[in-house]
């Protein structure tokens, strides 16, 4: 009675089914997820609670036939109109003699979606192209603190260039307070692919820090121009070809 009067105050969802796939306890947080009726689901086959769910999703009921805990870090899934991303931890237990499962639910819908806001803001501050005139654009570069931010310049700059018809490009460097050895391979590679897309790259705005850190590191810029700042650099550009077009 103590246990079950403990689950009854958790937040999470709390299911415990029988071997043969029946429902025998659910707490009032389970009820509140899924807009159920603790009478109706007590007593009831799993199947017939949730008959359309794909077998993909049916976690309960795969950990009981294959006689194996689950757990699933995140699961989307649809109910009643309501779009959920959920958490499911399944675990098999004895009581007088008889199996049975726990599974417990947790909501991460909320903290799903404000996951995917944050990565939205990291991949516009990181892979964000600036045309500044017709062929000639800016890519302010941030810290890197995320592995996702990698990636993100890797596959978004060239793709925003080529959308852009990007020819010439300035990657400003002002924000980068130091670098290291990771730093030379992505800056390395993102150059590589924007040359093979025919762009043209030049480096402004570093700091003298960074500048020394270039050269502890051997890191060699062969054939990329740099500039002090953006005004240099879009001078340069004018003046070799570029006609602004604003």
């Amino acid at each position: 009675m103590l246990l079950r009067n403990a689950m009854d105050l958790l937040d999470e969802g709390v299911l415990i089914l029988n071997k043969e796939f029946k429902v025998t306890y659910v707490n009032p947080a389970y009820v509140q997820m899924f807009q159920l009726e603790e009478e109706r689901v007590v007593g009831e086959h799993i199947h017939d609670i949730y008959p359309n769910l794909p077998q993909s999703k049916r976690v309960i009921t795969h950990t009981i036939e294959r006689e194996k805990d689950i757990t699933v870090e995140s699961m989307e899934f649809h109910w009643r109109g309501k779009e959920m991303m959920l958490q499911f931890k399944t675990k098999r237990f004895i009581h007088e003699g008889e199996w049975y499962v726990l599974s417990r639910i947790i909501d991460i819908t909320e903290q799903f979606q404000t996951e995917k806001h944050l990565i939205h803001m990291i991949e516009e501050m990181t892979a964000n192209v600036v045309t500044i005139a017709k062929g000639y654009a800016l890519l302010p570069l941030q810290p890197i603190l995320r592995e996702e931010q990698r990636l993100i310049l890797l596959e978004k700059v060239p793709v925003q260039c080529q959308e852009q018809n990007v020819t010439r490009l300035v990657i400003q460097f002002s924000g980068i307070s130091e670098i290291d050895q990771e730093w030379t391979v992505l800056l390395r590679d993102l150059m590589h692919s924007l040359k093979l897309l025919g762009i043209e790259v030049v480096l402004a705005g570093m700091r003298p820090k960074v500048v020394r850190q270039f050269t502890e590191n051997n890191i060699m810029l062969n054939d990329v121009r740099t500039f002090m700042n953006i005004s240099q650099a879009t001078k340069y550009f004018l003046e070799t070809g570029l006609k602004a077009n604003f």
